[in-house]
């Protein structure tokens, strides 16, 4: 989860490092803009933004601008925006209506060559520079029956004759709910222009590339595993998404197919952005279906789609009323969807966390897009970004899940290799043994009776060196131990060490082998062996499980032994107990007069995790502390269907020995447990330390 927390951070302040600004560019004012010492640096560009000269209701030629000074004086108007009324004035008319713009510019190039980068304008438009027409886009025109919008983005390439250019824009609009410049014009030096642009279109590529991958790769996913089919919704996210990112910004699309009507690039526009809600929706209800109700999602589904819809049978001077109601509706959802991590992350379910980084990065670059598009701030646009970092980190997370799922099934397919081919070698056997097993019955119970004698011996060997190897020091005057050690076999799986490194210092081990007999006594000699070794370097009890965690990964892997297990050590210079617990159940200290105090694990099982550092608890003792190590099979039959409720009746059952004497505390807790669960004994090994501080 750290690596994915490092990828969003890295990826999105490179967007923010790509936004900033080093030096704060000229406005116009008043119909005026000077520039000319911001220009001097060749590298700067200027975006024609502030405060242009307003001709509403008129479209004149830049010849008849003197004369139209005369006559009337000029409003002005804040580029970019538009000149949108109220809806509640003039219903869907709001944005209709046509108008002239003019801007004189001091930009002191006088013979150097400039361009211009002028995006669509709402919907058609004629630029003149220095009086020459240089661009347009659509028809412009006075009414709706010759209007003819159009989305084409181009950089128009000019010399100026004189330090100061004069720009005329003029702007139609009858079939958007926007109308006028609401887009920015942006000037500069010819190659800084152009080279700025096609950084944009490699910007935009490399992410229309990359998510558009993410859904190829992901939709090959589901074809091969259908049982997640959260990957097919997964897949037409970014496909939607990648397709908005070709159709919106520099309108690729158009460029790849000049002769497409307007009217149905800009439905593809807000449909690509509209299906996007409810098919995310379902991608995330399937994810975290627990905690996504099923109402909720059902309505983001049908509302959605219904957008979708309206957008299908209307006209564009309809429809695009709906852009501010979606935003609205789509922001609901994202809220809910923060509502339903949250209760995920609370349930600790895996990689919640991850998803709900990734989608806030979502979030605030939609909400940032929406305040851009309607004008509220004057930002760049981030929205591209904000998906592609959030689908970036879901399709590591899924690919993340995928391979464990291969790794598991490799790894199960290794498992059942191994069992076939032993029971092959099984099947060989019974019938080589079948074939002489009447002339040589007498040899093989002689042979079988001789190799259990062996294994007897063997057997009995192993309980005199395990009983050895866990023999108790002398202790006195600091403590008392006494001990319950209830193996099921002549050897079992639960192995304890008590060592004492100073006449001041004392350290209790606790383990849990797998197996049982000559398993479980080979295992835990290997333990022993290397907690003999490990005790002479290792001063803390965290250390020590570092050293055997990193042995037995290192050296055992292929024999593949983990066990939980814990170190305890008393300083008694300190009067400080120091516990570290790898994968076992919580242990519990009984202190004088108060609470009981619970000691958790600082760490997974031994073996398991290369290079694992583990936690330490560090507590003050005192004469009377008692302190309870055991394993789980001294409990998890009490109820076998809830092992919290076992341990808590295990607490309970420790709690009342509190006014015993000493001596009476592990048969009087023996005693209860055998009455608990109705049986006299255990199914699992079973071991319990009683230490008390004298």
């Amino acid at each position: 989860m750290k690596l994915y927390l490092r990828w969003t951070c890295f990826l999105w302040s490179l967007v923010l490092l790509s936004c900033s600004v080093t030096e704060v560019p000229p406005v116009a004012k008043k119909g005026h803009l000077t520039a000319d010492l911001y220009l001097k640096n060749s590298k700067n560009t200027i975006q024609l933004v502030g405060d242009w000269e307003y001709y509403p209701g008129l479209l004149f030629l830049p010849k008849d601008l003197p004369e139209i000074k005369s006559i009337r004086e000029p409003h002005y108007f804040t580029v970019p925006g538009v000149w949108t009324n109220s809806f509640l004035e003039k219903g869907f008319l709001a944005g209709d209506g046509y108008a002239t713009f003019h801007l004189e510019f001091v930009h002191g190039l006088k013979g150097i060559p400039l361009s211009i980068k002028v995006p669509e304008m709402e919907t058609a438009y004629n630029l003149f520079v220095d009086g020459e027409k240089l661009v347009s886009n659509g028809t412009v025109s006075t009414s709706y029956q010759t209007g003819i919008p159009e989305y084409r983005p181009q950089i128009i390439d000019f010399i100026p004759n004189e330090n100061q250019t004069s720009f005329l824009l003029q702007i139609s609009n009858y079939h958007h709910r926007k109308g006028g410049p609401a887009q920015v014009l942006t000037l500069g030096r010819t190659s800084e222009i152009h080279k700025q642009f096609e950084f944009e279109i490699l910007r935009d590529m490399l992410v229309v590339g990359s998510i558009l991958f993410m859904g190829l790769y992901h939709i090959f996913l589901y074809w091969n595993r259908k049982k997640d089919p959260f990957t097919y919704w997964f897949a037409l996210t970014c496909i939607l998404v990648a397709l908005r990112v070709f159709i919106t910004g520099n309108k690729y699309l158009v460029q790849l197919f000049p002769n497409l009507p307007w009217e149905i690039h800009l439905k593809l526009s807000y449909l690509s952005f509209f299906f996007i809600t409810p098919i995310f929706a379902r991608y995330v209800y399937l994810l975290f279906k627990p905690y996504f109700s099923r109402r909720i999602y059902e309505l983001l589904k049908y509302i959605g789609f219904s957008f979708c819809f309206i957008v299908f049978v209307t006209r564009s001077s309809f429809y695009t009323y709906l852009m501010i109601p979606f935003q609205i509706f789509t922001l609901f959802g994202a809220m809910y969807t923060i509502i339903v991590l949250y209760r995920a992350i609370r349930d600790e379910l895996p990689g919640s966390i991850i998803f709900l980084t990734s989608f806030l990065v979502f979030v605030t670059s939609f909400v940032n897009d929406i305040l851009v598009n309607n004008l509220i701030i004057n930002s760049p646009l981030t929205i591209h970004f904000g998906i592609f970092m959030m689908f970036f980190v879901q399709s590591i997370y899924i690919a993340r899940n995928f391979s464990k799922g291969f790794v598991e099934a490799e790894n199960l397919a290794i498992e059942l290799s191994e069992k076939n081919q032993t029971l092959q070698k099984v099947q060989n056997q019974i019938t080589i043994l079948n074939e002489r097993l009447e002339t040589r019955v007498k040899e093989k119970t002689i042979e079988l009776q001789s190799k259990l004698d062996q294994i007897t011996k063997d057997m009995k060997l192993a309980k005199s060196i395990i009983h050895s190897v866990t023999k108790v020091p002398e202790m006195e005057p600091y403590l008392k131990v006494d001990i319950l050690y209830k193996p099921t076999a002549d050897v079992g799986g639960d192995i304890f060490f008590v060592k004492r490194i100073q006449d001041f210092y004392y350290r209790f081990f606790l383990g849990d082998a797998t197996g049982h007999g000559l398993q479980a006594a080979l295992y835990s000699m290997m333990i022993q062996s290397e907690f003999e070794r490990v005790s002479a370097v290792a001063m803390r009890p965290n250390d020590l499980l570092f050293y055997m965690n990193q042995h037995f990964y290192d050296k055992n892997a292929d024999l593949q032994i983990y066990f939980p297990a814990l170190v305890m050590d008393f300083d008694f210079h300190q009067s400080i107990l120091r516990y570290a617990g790898g994968g076992v159940q919580n242990q519990i200290i009984l202190k004088k007069n108060s609470e009981p105090m619970i000691l958790e694990n600082t760490g997974p099982i031994i073996g398991i995790l290369e290079h694992y550092r583990y936690g330490i608890f560090e507590t003050k003792v005192v004469s009377g502390d008692r302190i309870f190590l055991f394993t789980d099979g001294l409990f998890e039959e009490l109820n076998e269907a809830d092992g919290m409720q076992a341990w808590d009746e295990l607490l309970r059952t420790i709690q009342s020995t509190n006014g015993l004497p000493f001596d009476e505390v592990i048969p009087s807790i023996q005693s209860m447990l055998y009455q608990k669960m109705n049986k006299t004994v255990w199914k699992d090994d079973s071991t319990l330390l009683l230490i008390e501080v004298v």
